[in-house]
């Protein structure tokens, strides 16, 4: 089962999609204002996004770049779903960043058998860089320059460690308060520094209340040794420029 979330201005198209969607086990969530799309994204924390081009305030390919250029959202599954017939809008939705480009009207079979792929291919493991954004590390370090920038990821080395552990001992408890108020304090700060992974883990713990304490407490690990690696790269770095 997965939470999808259509953005589409037609009421009754976002119904036709949820009863093609909801009888193969998928939860379906309509948005029908471009402007709220990524609000209701970060409420929801869906496993795949429907997208239409043509929305009031926002368009969907306004949108569609706005979640590339989320650490969060950088690999979020997006299928444009459209009434755009031409080749140039698919070329053009694809180089933004679409998973895939459907037309309207769609055919059932076709839009699940789309969603079904694009949902396996969303759960192969993806490269180290969902622990650590390097680009965003970067980032940083040329808006806080070297020092701060390290003193800064030095926090998030202890912060994650910590929270990570209160938030393991508030799961194992069913201490869901806790559990929710850390994740939200910790998916803030690794969003921040790029990482992705423990920020999404984060976000699902906040969504549904409940998640396995094992894999926020490996996701935490990996990612205060991706920061630990990352820093002494950067001193060898600085190091070496001096020589």
């Amino acid at each position: 089962m997965a939470r999808i979330v259509i953005v589409d201005d037609d009421e009754l198209f976002c119904q036709i999609v949820a009863r093609t969607l909801t009888p193969a086990g998928h939860v379906v969530v309509a948005v029908r204002d471009g402007d709220d799309a990524l609000e209701s994204l970060w409420e929801n924390g869906p496993d795949l996004v429907i997208l239409d081009c043509a929305l009031p305030g926002k368009t969907g390919l306004t949108i569609l770049r706005e979640l590339r250029q989320s650490a969060m959202f950088a690999t979020l599954p997006v299928l444009i779903l459209t009434a755009r017939r031409s080749e140039w809008h698919a070329k053009m939705a694809i180089t933004a960043g679409a998973n895939d480009y459907l037309r309207k009207p769609f055919d059932a079979a076709e839009l699940i058998a789309t969603i079904d792929r694009l949902l396996a291919a969303a759960t192969v493991p993806q490269p180290s860089a969902r622990l650590l954004d390097e680009a965003r590390v970067a980032e940083l370090r040329i808006a806080l320059g070297e020092r701060q920038a390290d003193i800064l990821l030095s926090m998030m080395e202890r912060d994650i460690a910590e929270r990570a552990e209160v938030i393991v001992a508030a799961l194992t408890t069913g201490d869901t308060a806790t559990a929710l108020t850390q994740a939200h304090a910790l998916r803030g700060a690794s969003e921040g520094i790029g990482a992705t992974e423990l920020a999404h883990l984060c976000h699902q713990i906040e969504r549904e209340g409940q998640r396995d304490d094992t894999a926020i407490a490996a996701c935490a690990a990996a990612t205060v040794k991706a920061i630990a690696l990352a820093r002494v790269a950067s001193r060898d770095q600085a190091a070496t420029s001096s020589a």
